[in-house]
């Protein structure tokens, strides 16, 4: 019954049971849109980026190929950039389908519940900003995993290092450090007064992160 409540639903009492039903001041794209977006940030997206990291560099790693790639003749740091920018496309258009999934499921509920008829247009305008919030502050998760997935052979190390972070991030959520935590700047976009510093530092911070990478991959002796 107080689950009920907190969610903006109220319980009316049946021949047959309790039948719930939504408070009069409930919004269903603003509970749908949030705790959508926010599952996502905190959990689905750092290990998506993860795995796609993991995966995009285990190509090199296991047929022994960066020796043939340093080869070419290319810059070693537009090599770097290519898989900085495919993993920040592949995290955007993850979400971004997510978005689309937000407003079939909602236009889903309004069908099959008919006491939900009047909530409203579909907020895309929201739902897109704070997904492109999410995005942005999520640059600092990629830039990290690109260079240990890049940096150490192993598939373990780097699924291992991302599934760390991401679970850790359940117990530094309420601590004063989740404020700075890199898995937790996604979601941190949703908490008030965490905003700012998740953008700042997420955005600006992955870029600073790739910098770095990019210069030590660019040095560092293949074998």
């Amino acid at each position: 019954m107080r689950c009920l409540t907190a969610a903006g639903w109220s319980a009316q009492r049946r021949d047959d049971g309790l039948l719930a039903v939504p408070a009069a001041d409930f919004n269903l794209w603003g509970m749908i849109s949030r705790a959508s977006l926010s599952l996502w940030a905190v959990f689905m997206l750092p290990l998506l980026i993860t795995l796609e990291t993991a995966l995009i560099n285990g190509v090199e790693h296991g047929e022994k190929q960066w020796k043939h790639i340093f080869a070419l003749p290319i810059p070693r740091h537009a090599v770097y950039v290519a898989k900085f920018l495919i993993a920040q496309s592949l995290a955007a258009a993850s979400t971004l389908i997510l978005c689309a999934l937000i407003a079939i499921v909602g236009l889903a509920l309004t069908r099959l519940r008919p006491e939900l008829p009047h909530s409203g247009a579909i907020p895309f305008v929201w739902i897109l900003k704070h997904a492109a919030f999410v995005w942005l502050a999520s640059w600092l998760i990629i830039a990290i995993h690109i260079w240990v997935s890049i940096r150490w052979a192993g598939f373990a190390i780097a699924l291992g290092a991302g599934i760390g972070g991401t679970f850790f991030a359940i117990f530094a959520a309420s601590a004063g450090m989740g404020k700075y935590y890199p898995w937790l700047l996604p979601v941190n976009i949703f908490i008030e007064g965490r905003f700012r510093v998740a953008l700042l530092l997420g955005a600006g911070g992955g870029l600073l992160a790739a910098v770095i990478g990019c210069v030590e991959f660019a040095r560092r002796d293949v074998v």
